[in-house]
């Protein structure tokens, strides 16, 4: 599930995001104009190329966040895991799980960043199930605000949290290695797409260099015009179809 874009990880997609978006929306809109119209009046279509290719960066840079966030996690967990089995407890294990991440991460990344506002919470007096609850409505990752409802629970209720947290990061690492799976399988089929995509335009530009007489009746005339359009959005709704079809989470 994707959900908007938390305070700590803005700072990193979203510069990036739509900088491509309207990179890619530039060249889109060119290209339409270029190979569709055959004029420049065809760059009107430029403020839907701009959104269509920023909205999908937008959701590739936040799905590839989130993906990165729940990796981070599991791996925090198996770090908490370890050090409630040597005798600290929650509120230890926190700051344990960071120093043994910090080995492997910078303490600047995103991830690293909530866990030590976390700390300062719970320095402060807050209960370490209400710092985790607070940490989830912040989080791209749905699996750490499962965690939190759980933990609170577990904690409200004399649960076993180490069982609680072995249980969670099985779980992420099954869903981890079955969407691996799924993707390897569907790997060939997204690069498949990727060639279909670009076929119409590949197309386009063919006959416009080597037989440009063949398209010249579409070109500079109502009925033209209205036939290139329909084409266009029919491309773009597959387009979309396509998308969602091999856009594949867990």
């Amino acid at each position: 599930m994707l959900r908007k874009i938390g305070k700590e990880e803005k700072e990193k997609p979203v510069g990036g995001w739509i900088l491509l978006g309207c990179a890619k929306g530039a060249l889109f809109s060119g290209l339409i104009a270029w190979l569709f119209y055959q004029s420049m009046l065809g760059l009107i279509c430029a403020p839907f190329c701009f959104v269509f290719m920023s909205v999908g960066e937008r959701r590739r840079a936040i799905r590839k966040a989130t993906e990165e966030e729940q990796q981070l996690f599991v791996e925090y967990l198996g770090f908490l895991k370890e050090a409630l089995l040597v005798g600290y407890s929650l509120e230890q294990a926190v700051g344990e799980a960071k120093k043994g991440m910090l080995t492997m991460y910078k303490a600047t990344t995103p991830f690293l960043r909530a866990v030590t506002k976390m700390q300062r919470k719970m320095q402060l007096g807050q209960p370490v199930e209400t710092v985790f609850s607070q940490w989830a409505e912040e989080a791209l990752c749905e699996d750490i605000r499962e965690f939190s409802e759980v933990l609170y629970i577990a904690k409200r209720t004399g649960g076993v949290v180490q069982q609680v947290i072995a249980d969670t990061e099985q779980v992420i690492r099954e869903k981890q290695e079955t969407l691996r799976y799924i993707r390897s399988v569907l790997h060939s089929r997204e690069y498949e797409t990727k060639v279909m995509k670009s076929m119409p335009f590949a197309m386009l530009a063919y006959l416009l260099m080597f037989m440009p007489d063949f398209l010249e009746p579409l070109y500079h005339n109502l009925t033209g015009i209205c036939i290139m359009s329909v084409v266009l959005v029919a491309y773009a709704g597959l387009c979309i179809v396509v998308d969602k079809v091999v856009c594949i989470s867990i």
